[in-house]
């Protein structure tokens, strides 16, 4: 009898669905501090992004000439992650050409969910960065005295830096680490409140959505990494606080490096795969020209996971074969 395996990308038991509708509820509540910090342009955005992605999913599979599937919620999950990346004054125009390219360029060539090399949300940030730099690195101040409109038009909006600009110039960020954690401070409109990514992370972990050693061996590589080589005039540990939590750091090793898809098979080598993302996350930060460098390191690190699938196998096909040796010499000293 042929025993019957779950879906390529799934590593657990958990249906495509479940995993998705996890994702769905997490960033749920992400947006409604979203909602709180930045109002209801926030809302819409991200309803937007939601729209064009399911839309330009729908347009590929047909063009493939396969049939749309309904139950399918990771162009809705792609959807609500870009705008989660990008400043609460991103022009809608920037956020539906991010949309597009994660669908159209990152997931559908590779063969739709579960077979994709490279993280949606990831690539589709990272084109727009490229394309759009000036539009994603300034932000407005979380809870103004009068929210962004939903449509900016020849609204002035003052927008500032984010705590990792300061960091890459070497300066220290003039937030204290309260407010940091609180998500009282200008950067990306879904990573700011730590407390919050936190929490998601956690229940994540809880349904095995997420399994916990790839995100604890990346933040204890960061924090190491943090501790060692500060990039401010601060005390080592400032220095750790300071890098997990300024720009998406956080929220990409939980949403972007956690995702399922694009993330080793075994418990092993996804620890390996936390530790060198880790490292290679903060020698972009280091020494890259952005002041946010963590969704170009998941694309680089998702060209790996073949890598270490292969390690890891090796590993356990080399514990299987000892420990077979050393039954067998249990049995022949058994019969003599």
């Amino acid at each position: 009898m042929i025993e019957a395996r779950p879906a390529p990308h799934i590593r657990h038991q958990e249906n495509t669905r479940t995993v998705m509708l996890d994702a769905v509820l997490v960033l749920l509540i992400v947006y409604a501090m979203t909602y709180f910090y930045h109002g209801p342009r926030a809302l819409v955005l991200g309803a937007w992004s939601v729209a064009v992605s399911v839309a330009t999913d729908i347009l590929c599979t047909l063009i493939a000439f396969k049939r749309p599937n309904i139950r399918d919620f990771s162009a809705v999950v792609t959807g609500m992650l870009l705008p989660l990346m990008m400043p609460a004054s991103i022009p809608y125009s920037v956020v539906a050409a991010a949309a597009v390219v994660a669908v159209a360029v990152a997931k559908h060539p590779f063969g739709g969910v579960g077979h994709n090399v490279f993280n949606p949300a990831a690539t589709g940030f990272c084109f727009a960065a490229i394309c759009f730099g000036s539009a994603l690195f300034e932000y407005p101040e979380p809870l103004p005295a009068d929210k962004l409109p939903v449509f900016l038009g020849d609204a002035q909006v003052l927008l500032g830096v984010s705590p990792a600009f300061t960091l890459e110039l070497g300066g220290v960020p003039k937030f204290g680490l309260v407010d940091m954690a609180l998500g009282s401070f200008p950067g990306p409109m879904g990573t700011t409140n730590i407390l919050v990514v936190l929490a998601c992370l956690l229940y994540l972990v809880f349904r095995n959505t997420v399994r916990w050693e790839m995100p604890v061996a990346f933040f204890a590589t960061v924090s190491l990494f943090a501790y060692c080589f500060p990039r401010a005039d601060v005390s080592r540990l400032e220095s750790v606080a300071l890098e997990l939590m300024s720009g998406m750091l956080l929220f990409g090793g939980v949403f972007l490096l956690g995702d399922p898809v694009t993330t080793p098979k075994r418990d092993l080598s996804k620890v390996a795969f936390g530790v060198a993302s880790g490292v290679v996350v903060m020698l972009f930060r280091r020494f890259g020209n952005l002041e946010e460098g963590m969704p170009f390191a998941v694309l680089l690190m998702n060209a790996t996971v073949w890598g270490f699938d292969m390690l890891g196998e090796h590993v356990y096909s080399v514990i299987r074969r000892r420990r077979s040796e050393v039954f067998k010499d249990q049995k022949v000293q058994k019969k003599a």
